[in-house]
């Protein structure tokens, strides 16, 4: 079966036989461990040197010790393993026993996770077999192979066909993020030879500083010439999904203090609070601390529903009575910047949306405190993410670049 672009990773047999090695220390022993023959476990990494251009072991009479490259993927190898052990716990259920767990993902082939990452992206079999380029009763076969071998129902029928379960769902997502760290042993690999572009993707939210963003990913590929950096914006929701599943590396903008589920982190950079906006030649522009009864006069820009935001504006004009008649509702701040601009209309945005991009020749901040829960800005992780160099070079950019954006801030 034809591997998905987003899954060629080297076969598991050679990773698992490189794996026994590593844990061993010996072509014998994992030979041993993995119930293979010596010669197996010797083509297996011999052929794994090959996928991979290096020398993972060198060869003594005491044993099979790591190369410094090997010990580089050797890191990513065992967190790949560990993380696919724990796949299949969590699918077996809190109960399983763990020499159950270890023989079963001894058992979980490359097939099997094409198939079920397949279908997880195609939404159901008939794509998925489409997508792999397999007639479907041949992803059929292979998709409930997996299903007897855990003894766990990952599919359901839906609308459009037969699609993941919510265990199916939540089993490929395990086996995406720990293909993500063979992903990132191969680049950690390929920038070591300097053969290859490392890469991050990383996730904007629609208020997050793009001037910061933009500062750190500069400096960044001062020191990282053959990297590539993408840059995906979408909605706080959007970028959680493809964070959990390993799309994306790390979500930059507005922390949610705590994060929606429990495998995510946050790390706070800066305060950025919500300020009333309105064009730089309004009426209110000219007031030096306007009261709150001035603000009643002028109807809103609200944000949509779904935004935080708008409970806060919401709350805003409940407490001051101020005027809640909505007659423009947007997500969008491009829209929100030039109604702004032709009308007397106030709106709600962060004090680093109107600074950090040069708006303030457009956008006035009235001198009104708005009461709201604490907005920070910062970055969002998986809780168990280990960075790779060029990860943690942008990682310390933006730290450095939020440093000193939050100490000008904090003097203005």
């Amino acid at each position: 079966m034809k591997q998905p672009s987003e899954y060629r990773l080297p076969r598991l047999s050679r990773l698992r036989a490189f794996e026994g090695v590593r844990v061993a220390g010996a072509m014998s022993g994992a030979a041993n461990r993995l119930h293979l023959t010596q010669p197996a476990i010797t083509r297996a990494i011999r052929a794994l040197e090959r996928d991979l251009r290096v020398t993972l072991f060198k060869r003594a009479a005491g044993g099979s010790f790591l190369t410094a490259e090997g010990a580089l993927f050797g890191r990513r190898a065992g967190r790949f393993f560990a993380q696919l052990n724990a796949a299949v716990a969590h699918a077996l259920g809190a109960g399983a026993d763990r020499d159950d767990v270890a023989r079963l993902t001894r058992k979980v082939s490359d097939g099997h996770i094409h198939t079920l990452l397949a279908i997880a992206k195609a939404g159901n079999f008939r794509r998925a077999a489409q997508a792999l380029r397999i007639a479907e009763p041949t992803l059929h076969r292979a998709a409930r192979a997996l299903e007897r071998l855990l003894g766990v129902s990952l599919y359901r029928m839906q609308a459009g066909g037969i699609g993941l379960s919510p265990a199916g769902a939540e089993l490929a997502r395990r086996f995406a993020v720990a293909g993500i760290e063979i992903k990132a042993g191969l680049d950690e690999l390929a920038s070591q030879r300097g053969a290859a572009a490392t890469t991050m993707t990383i996730g904007i939210l629609v208020l997050a500083p793009k001037r910061l963003l933009s500062s750190a990913t500069e400096k960044v590929l001062e020191s990282h010439q053959k990297a590539r950096l993408t840059l995906r914006e979408a909605s706080y929701q959007e970028l959680v999904h493809e964070l959990r599943n390993g799309s994306i590396d790390v979500i930059v903008g507005a922390l949610r203090a705590p994060p929606p589920f429990g495998d995510l982190q946050e790390e706070p950079l800066f305060e950025d609070p919500y300020c009333v906006v309105c064009r730089r030649h309004h009426p209110l522009a000219r007031v030096k601390r306007p009261r709150r009864a001035d603000l009643r006069a002028y109807d809103w820009i609200f944000p949509t529903a779904s935004l935080p935001r708008r409970a806060v504006l919401d709350d805003l004009i409940d407490k001051w009575r101020l005027s809640g008649r909505v007659q423009i509702e947007t997500d969008s701040l491009g829209a929100v910047t030039s109604m702004l601009a032709v009308s007397d209309r106030l709106s709600l945005l962060p004090r680093g949306y109107v600074f950090g991009e040069d708006r303030s020749t457009q956008l006035k901040i009235l001198d009104v405190p708005v009461p709201h829960v604490r907005r920070m800005v910062g970055l969002t992780t998986r809780r168990d993410w280990l960075p790779t160099a060029l990860h943690a070079a942008f990682v310390d950019r933006l730290r450095d670049v939020s440093q000193v954006h939050g100490a000008a801030a904090a003097s203005k």
